[in-house]
């Protein structure tokens, strides 16, 4: 179910800011041996602590400009990019594939971020709840149309403290009892009182979180990942284009350069004649013909588009036929390589099939 997905993704973004928060400020007031000051001073120390209501949504103290979620084998990193000022500049998080995907952000009437959604993830989103008048949230929820949740909520104490962490999943409306305890523990807090690392008890079942922290003044890195997958979006992109529109399928050199050996295997595999080559319509349609009123459409790609799972999907014209098929396709030591091609969609097949 999606729970697991959600707590191995999105936990550590929400869950800890209350947390972390309230360690903090215990902290901070063991620090601090004035008892008499007053909770007016507090709030505004914590005000200064936070900075922006943006760092606080995600439990950063100080001049925060980026920090990266990373985890187990299970975890999809996530990296959050903040202005010079404080605000929220992006949040992207990355695929299987190493390929980031930006998230979109919604706030609510106090511009206090609500609702954090990722395209691949629809009709899931994560959503904050806050009191009143606190930058800290105290609830966050991954939920979609169909009545189906993953929900956490806090209790603290009179000075803070987190005392109890409820947790509830719902499928289609119905709460899902589960009788194990969640525990939570952070560690290895940094200079600024940011934690770095916190570890998940659930029943039998152990897994962590580790955030990088980057402040100003800090070469941000991660921009550079993210720049360096766009790049290698964008060559890929041109390859394919120039792959299909110059027909460089057909050349058997060409193959050979930019398919791993699982696609060559594939291609001679399907190959249908006597001897060996390789099977190159698999590119386009299995028309043998133009589509009959098309005669003037070019042999053109139509569009190119990344799915959730890695796969680069291409629309294409084909003697007039549409078509689209899905690659498997990596850059390696700047190198293009395909490893798996599929049909999506042949328009000549289809019509065919229908007038049997």
């Amino acid at each position: 179910m999606k729970k697991n997905y959600f707590v191995l993704t999105f936990a550590a973004l929400f869950m800890f800011f209350a947390i972390a928060a309230c360690d903090g400020k215990k902290n901070k007031k063991d620090e601090n041996e004035n008892e008499d000051e007053n909770e007016e001073v507090e709030d505004e120390d914590e005000k200064d602590d936070y900075l922006t209501q943006d760092l606080a949504s995600f439990d950063l103290r100080g001049e925060v400009i980026a920090v990266k979620f990373t985890g187990d084998e299970h975890t999809l990193p996530v990296v959050v990019q903040f202005e010079d000022n404080g605000s929220l500049k992006s949040i992207y998080k990355f695929n299987a594939e190493g390929y980031p995907e930006e998230g979109t952000i919604d706030r609510d009437g106090k511009r206090r971020i609500q609702i954090i959604s990722f395209e691949s993830d629809e009709p899931w989103v994560t959503s904050l709840v806050y009191d009143n008048n606190s930058m800290l949230p105290k609830s966050h929820m991954e939920s979609n149309q169909m009545g189906n949740y993953t929900s956490s909520t806090y209790e603290r104490d009179e000075d803070g403290n987190i005392v109890k962490a409820e947790f509830e999943e719902a499928i289609h409306g119905n709460i899902v009892e589960d009788p194990d305890e969640y525990s939570v523990k952070l560690s290895e807090f940094d200079e600024h009182g940011n934690w770095q690392r916190v570890t998940f008890k659930h029943g039998t079942y152990t897994y962590f979180y580790r955030r990088t922290i980057l402040y100003k003044g800090d070469a941000n890195t991660f921009q550079d990942d993210i720049d360096k997958a766009h790049e290698g979006d964008t060559a890929i992109q041109q390859f394919i284009t120039d792959m299909y529109e110059h027909q460089k399928y057909n050349e058997y050199d060409f193959l050979e350069q930019h398919c791993t050996q699982r696609l060559l295997k594939h291609l001679k595999d399907q190959y249908e004649y006597d001897g060996e080559g390789y099977a190159v319509w698999l590119f386009r349609t299995g028309a043998q013909d133009g589509k009959p009123g098309s005669e003037n459409v070019r042999d053109q790609v139509i569009s190119i588009a990344k799915d959730n799972e890695g796969w680069y999907h291409y629309q294409f014209f084909d003697g007039g036929w549409r078509g689209e098929n899905k690659l498997r396709i990596y850059v390696e030591d700047g190198k293009v390589m395909m490893d798996e091609l599929e049909s999506v969609y042949d328009e000549c097949y289809e019509t065919y099939r229908n007038n049997q």
